[in-house]
């Protein structure tokens, strides 16, 4: 069965969550998973390539936004998962993903707006009412 970890983030904005989430990228993919990103809309996709590329600045994450490209461990999907993944998805979006019960491990970031936090409640009463071992992560103690 999937499980859910919900990161709570203490920025409000999205380009920092997905900082951090790249941060957690990194480390997950040192410990040997693939990931996929899942993003709401292709501006989002290319906002979370240019970050992967340039942050932090003396370090990059090869990555891939489309699967026609060479494999590298980290794909961005945006708006819809990429058939071929079952490992980690990270959920960049506010709502819950499609077929994210494929998947070993599914990793919510989430910035700290109202508007955010409530979405993410809403996603974890989803989780916890189908059984997905739940944990709640606040990324400034990490």
């Amino acid at each position: 069965m999937t499980g859910v970890r919900f990161y709570i983030c203490p920025e409000t904005e999205w380009s920092e969550a997905a900082k951090f989430a790249a941060r957690l990228a990194r480390q997950l993919k040192r410990r040997g998973h693939r990931i996929l990103f899942l993003t709401e809309s292709t501006e989002r996709q290319q906002a979370l390539s240019d970050l992967l590329w340039q942050y932090p600045a003396d370090a990059f994450l090869p990555h891939r936004i489309e699967p026609t490209q060479p494999e590298s461990g980290i794909d961005i999907a945006a708006g819809q998962e990429w058939d071929d993944h079952h490992d980690v998805l990270i959920n960049l979006t506010d709502q819950v993903p499609p077929n994210y019960a494929r998947f070993e491990h599914l990793c919510e970031v989430v910035p700290s707006s109202d508007t955010l936090l409530a979405n993410a409640r809403t996603r974890w009463i989803h989780y916890k009412d189908r059984g997905h071992p739940l944990k709640r992560i606040e990324t400034d103690n990490i």
